[in-house]
């Protein structure tokens, strides 16, 4: 059985007017989870919250302009759904006509969330030098008490050291402390030889990346929906 130019107009039509829109409101959905998830799970946030308040020398302010644009885009995907929808249902041409117009525009946005993502992810390195994170170690060190005092830099590290699982800046011999001074500053024996320079590179650079990647790979999805529906539905 063979389908008619008619029947085949009709199926790629209930394609970009039913199919499409679902599938974005899915990615949408998703790459909301996932934004949240990388930046505040698995102690990230807290990480980022005693960062900052320690002057913020990994220019943390970058990290959260990436993170809005990327939920904002996420979020105004799962909004056109509905505008789709709609349009659909009422057979608006104007409407959609403006649904491919934000698709469009959150192709641009998406393109400079992943360009600034893996731009900030090269630049971790120079952020987080060693002689910034030894400078604020030694200071920390002498303002050592039992219990630990409440400044920004020691809660800097007590949490850094907690959430990351690293010690010191190379290893646990940065602070010359003994185990029990150690212990009190959330630097476990697991984690003697865990340092959290590397830690720190290694936990935003892979994060901003995911961000970069999963920013670039809608991208692809959202100019493919354009397409199609511009070809398609020839609006």
């Amino acid at each position: 059985m063979t389908m008619d130019s008619q029947d085949k107009v009709f199926l790629g039509t209930t394609f970009a007017t039913a199919v499409l829109p679902v599938f974005i409101y899915v990615v949408g959905a998703a790459l909301i989870i996932t934004g949240f998830v990388l930046r505040f799970g698995r102690g990230f946030g807290t990480f980022v919250n005693y960062a900052r308040k320690d002057n913020d020398f990994l220019e943390l302010g970058r990290l959260d302009m990436i993170f809005g644009l990327f939920t904002a885009a996420a979020c105004v995907l799962v909004l056109m759904f509905f505008v789709a929808a709609y349009a659909t249902l009422r057979k608006n041409k104007f409407l959609l006509r403006a649904y491919c117009a934000v698709i469009a525009l959150m192709v641009i946005v998406q393109l400079v969330a992943g360009l600034l993502a893996f731009t900030y992810s090269d630049q971790i390195n120079q952020l987080a030098s060693d002689d910034i994170l030894y400078e604020s170690l030694n200071k920390t060190a002498l303002r050592y008490a039992s219990p630990p005092p409440t400044d920004d830099e020691t809660q800097f590290w007590i949490h850094t050291q907690y959430t990351l699982g690293c010690c010191g800046v190379m290893s646990s011999k940065d602070w010359r402390f003994s185990d029990t001074q150690l212990t009190a500053y959330s630097c476990f024996r697991p984690n003697y030889d865990i340092g959290c320079e590397k830690q720190i590179h290694s936990r935003i650079s892979a994060d901003t990346q995911y961000l970069g990647a999963a920013s670039m790979s809608v991208v692809l999805v959202e100019a493919s929906v354009l397409v199609v529906n511009v070809t398609v539905l020839k609006i």
